[in-house]
C-alpha cells in the first residue's frame, strides 16, 4: 500500500502536470488495482443538507443571496435524516 506524500517538490509537481492524459489514468487505475478489488466500484452521493435561502453571500455558490433562481426554498433537514440518509 502507499503512503500519502507531503513534502512534493516544484519539479515533481511540474512532471505530473505535464504528462499525458491517459498515462495518468492508468497509474492510477494500476495503483487502485493494487489496493482495491478491481471488480468494485465505490458509490458516493451528496446530499444538500439546506437548499436555497441562504442569508450568505458567497460569490462561489449559487445559493447566494446575489443571485435570485427559482429554486425551491427547502428547511434545514434534522440531523438524524441527515444521518440516516449517510448510514
Amino acid at each position: 500500500m502507499h503512503t500519502t506524500k507531503h513534502n512534493w517538490t516544484t519539479q515533481e509537481i511540474a512532471e505530473i502536470y505535464n504528462k499525458p492524459l491517459l498515462d495518468l489514468v492508468y497509474e492510477a487505475a494500476t495503483i487502485h488495482r493494487q489496493n482495491n478489488d478491481y471488480n468494485e466500484v465505490q458509490i458516493s452521493s451528496l446530499i444538500s443538507i439546506k437548499t436555497g435561502g441562504c442569508a450568505e453571500d458567497c460569490a462561489y455558490c449559487p445559493q447566494a443571496a446575489r443571485y435570485h433562481t427559482d429554486l425551491e426554498v427547502q428547511a434545514l433537514m434534522k440531523v438524524e435524516t441527515v444521518v440516516d440518509a449517510a448510514k
